[in-house]
């Protein structure tokens, strides 16, 4: 039997330990305060986003609609469900209703996922100037967008739902092709917040897994815990699903390096959100330079997809298994990479064409630079802590460091 009791866990810090005076609030109101000094600034981020050009609010539309596509993405992983095994005994024991737990944590997730974007807008439209029309768009665009992610995500996954970030994104990119005003967004708005109540009914509620699925859900999180401790990016990508069609009864470096990319082929849909967001956000801030904004897309589109390669590299008794040495395993896998590399590069361009802006061509140099940075990421050897200073943080930057010199480069030579 359950009942209402508090899911407060004894010994565990409320609201994250915010509210104890501790360094959580001072980074709190440091953070908050440097969100909301922003504000005060206004004329000087106008200078550096958009330069002396005219806000080209069509085009600011459409990346609010890509980053709710993205909001949207982040939530269907439901990061949310988990519970430690020690509190779920507690909870048994206490009779407390579990499923209380996980629905509070995925309102906090889904609160802190609305702040950010509708921080992002209000920021953008506030430097731009924005009319009270536009205000009302992208208020009603974060509501509608808001209220779709939070009524997907709480139920239980939907076939092939991982599509449907992948439609908003493209209903972005056309609104900012387009030229679309404040009313075409606010039918958009619309037309998502009826979805929304289409897909609130039915399915079971996420809240009621059962305790496989939450501790496999803490093990997972505290894998990314350790990563940010122990700097080790690689930990952060998650496993590789099965692909039941791909045999390894014969292993090789090709089939290992295919088989790391099709089994995480889930990414593949954050990886065209993420060309969307990329090709909309060139062309809404028209005084950012275009390299590092193609770099960082193509890195962050990319570095899932060697977390096969990273897995090898990290494990010297899988290596000796496979029986390919250290430089056929960067070739092969660099070679499938460079082929994702060239996929992605190809999707960005349509996105350009699209919305009819045509970067310099040093600029698509960020594309491969970003296939040799997510390499360097991945046959990173392992962490040294015996040094001093910031070696450890030299250590855990690589890759990026090339990503940021090289983007620094082009951005010169462009």
């Amino acid at each position: 039997m359950s009942t209402k009791a508090p899911t407060h866990v004894p010994g565990r810090q409320r609201f994250g330990g915010l509210l104890n005076g501790d360094y959580q609030t001072f980074l709190a109101l440091f953070g908050f305060g440097a969100l909301f000094t922003a504000f005060e600034n206004l004329p000087k981020l106008r200078s550096i986003l958009f330069g002396l050009s005219v806000v080209d609010f069509p085009a600011v539309f459409g990346l609010l609609v890509v980053l709710c596509a993205m909001f949207w993405r982040s939530l269907l992983r439901r990061g949310f469900v988990w519970a430690e095994p020690a509190a779920l005994t507690w909870m048994d024991f206490a009779s407390v209703d579990r499923r209380r737990v996980v629905v509070k944590r995925m309102w906090t997730l889904w609160l802190g996922l609305v702040l950010v974007v509708g921080y992002t807008g209000a920021l953008v439209t506030a430097i731009g100037g924005g009319s009270k029309d536009v205000w009302i768009a992208m208020s009603a665009l974060t509501a509608s967008g808001a209220v779709l992610a939070a009524v997907t995500a709480r139920r239980t996954a939907i076939r092939g739902e991982t599509a449907g970030p992948i439609v908003l994104a493209l209903a972005g990119l056309a609104v900012a092709a387009a030229g679309l005003g404040p009313i075409a967004v606010e039918v958009l708005a619309g037309a998502l917040f009826v979805v929304a109540v289409a897909v609130a009914f039915g399915g079971e509620p996420m809240s009621g897994v059962g305790r496989l699925e939450l501790v496999d859900g803490w093990n997972a999180r505290l894998l990314r815990a350790m990563a940010a401790v122990f700097m080790d990016p690689m930990l952060l990508i998650p496993e590789s699903r099965p692909v039941p069609w791909l045999s390894l009864r014969r292993p090789t470096t090709l089939r290992l390096a295919w088989a790391g990319v099709l089994g995480r082929r889930r990414y593949a849909s954050v990886s065209v959100v993420v060309a969307c967001l990329v090709g909309v956000g060139h062309l809404a801030f028209p005084a950012v330079p275009a390299a590092p904004l193609f770099a960082v897309g193509a890195y962050a589109a990319l570095v899932p997809f060697v977390g096969g390669l990273g897995e090898l590299w990290r494990n010297p008794g899988r290596r000796r298994w496979l029986g390919a040495s250290d430089w056929e395993l960067r070739l092969v896998n660099g070679l499938v990479v460079a082929v994702l590399g060239l996929g992605w590069g190809v999707l960005l361009g349509l996105v350009t064409l699209t919305l009819r802006v045509t970067p310099a061509w040093p600029v698509w140099l960020a594309v491969p630079l970003a296939v040799f940075a997510a390499l360097r990421t991945a046959t990173r050897p392992p962490m040294n802590y015996d040094v001093s200073g910031g070696g450890a943080a030299l250590q855990a930057m690589r890759g990026v460091d090339v990503l940021l010199v090289g983007s620094l480069l082009l951005s010169v030579t462009g």
